[in-house]
């Protein structure tokens, strides 16, 4: 039907027609509106079903006995050896291979050491058998009027010879960077040989813990 409105202005609204739905009989059951459909293919439907089959490696462990499985991860584990830190098995926290590196450091300093003093205990025993010992250090390294004065040596090994007996004479400490005491065994050792020696004494100490712990696990 048509519906006009008349509002209070004295205009007359119009509105489009509209029906009113038809009543329901009595005793219908609604019906819900129509929803949209999809369809899928058959290529779709195949596609789906070959997902749904189970692959090759899950029909073997579905068929497989618990043996079977086992004896797959032992041939498995046999052919893919994990890598064992053998360092962190007989060294866990680093402080055996930190004792011996500090060990061998502090041994090849000692040998200088000793090397040093050995080699200058003439002249100092020398020194001791005068009344002033120090007054004749002075003689054979600083004046070059005294019948002691080292004069067939050059200014550079008296300078060090005279530090190394005073320090023999006072109960100081020799220097370790004499390389007319150390010409003997080689000279001045530099310090990266130095830190070679010791990095290598602390792998065999390592090496050695774990051919120890190898034999007494029957380890090959």
């Amino acid at each position: 039907m048509s519906i006009s409105i008349l509002d209070q202005t004295g205009r007359v609204s119009q509105m489009k027609s509209a029906r009113w739905a038809p009543p329901r009989p009595a005793g219908k059951p609604e019906q819900a509106p129509d929803q949209d459909r999809a369809s899928i293919s058959q290529a779709g439907r195949d596609s789906l079903e070959a997902a749904e089959e189970p692959s090759p490696l899950e029909r073997a462990l579905q068929n497989a006995s618990q043996e079977q499985i086992q004896g797959w991860m032992a041939d498995w584990s046999a052919q893919h050896q994990l890598e064992v830190n053998w360092d962190a098995a007989v060294d866990p926290d680093h402080s055996i291979y930190a004792k011996a590196y500090m060990e061998s450091l502090a041994s090849q300093l000692d040998q200088c050491r000793r090397t040093v003093e050995a080699y200058y205990q003439e002249g100092h025993q020398e020194n001791l058998r005068f009344s002033n010992p120090y007054n004749h250090l002075v003689e054979k390294y600083q004046y070059s009027g005294s019948p002691y004065f080292r004069g067939d040596w050059s200014e550079a090994q008296r300078a060090m010879a005279f530090r190394q007996e005073r320090a023999l004479l006072w109960g100081g400490r020799v220097a370790l960077n004499d390389p007319w005491a150390l010409a003997s065994s080689g000279g001045v050792p530099s310090g990266e040989a130095v830190e070679s020696a010791a990095r290598q004494a602390a792998r065999d100490v390592l090496d050695g813990l774990i051919a120890q712990y190898k034999r007494e696990h029957g380890i090959e």
